[in-house]
């Protein structure tokens, strides 16, 4: 299985895909997550670990210096689904905190409308912009090849599918959840659980 470098301006995505990849394939839980530079100044940071305050660019797994980390998508073109979705979150988002976790939002939205989103749906946690889908793609969970506007009626974007991590400070997968025919909202309850036992198991 060979890497996959991708070029992005700057910016480069680092990857563990075969060549051969082509459908959507969700990191795995016990999979680790892939090496990702990010630019900062496509994020609004409400939270970060000491250190990345100031900084132009960081790699994806530094936001577990702090604790583990919850990663999951959005777009606006999931129409009232990712309103739902965001409201999920934002509920979810306390006791995240509580747990010792942060939540990373990747959206699709270009930088200035995601500043409006935050304002709209009042989101305390960390946005980061996904416009192009790069680290959708590395994440497994968008593919060019299996859009979900072949699938979903109604969206007529390409987007990625509705996906959550949970990453352990290890950068390992605790918990996953994919939803491709967007019947379902991501379960809090068992972000919350996976969080409990990464904790107990790790700091016990």
């Amino acid at each position: 299985m060979k890497s996959i470098i991708k070029i992005i301006g700057e910016d480069y995505f680092l990857s563990a895909l075969p060549k051969s990849y082509k459908k959507v394939e969700p990191l795995a839980v016990r999979g680790v997550l892939p090496t990702c530079r990010i630019n900062c100044e496509l994020g609004i940071w409400q939270q970060l670990p000491s250190g990345l305050e100031h900084a132009g660019t960081f790699y994806l797994h530094q936001l577990l210096q702090d604790g583990p980390l919850v990663i999951s998508k959005y777009s606006p073109a999931w129409n009232e689904y990712g309103k739902e979705h965001l409201q999920a979150l934002n509920k979810a988002y306390p006791q995240i905190r509580r747990s010792g976790a942060n939540l990373l939002l990747l959206s699709t939205e270009y930088f200035k409308n995601s500043v409006y989103t935050v304002q709209e749906f009042n989101i305390a946690y960390n946005v980061l912009q996904d416009h192009e889908n790069r680290i959708s793609e590395v994440l497994g969970v968008y593919s060019e090849y299996e859009p979900v506007w072949d699938r979903i009626a109604g969206i007529t974007e390409d987007v990625p599918f509705p996906a959550t991590f949970v990453i352990g400070t290890d950068r390992r997968v605790v918990y996953r959840f994919v939803s491709k025919d967007f019947e379902y909202l991501v379960p809090t309850k068992e972000i919350e659980k996976a969080l409990a036992s990464f904790k107990k198991e790790n700091y016990n």
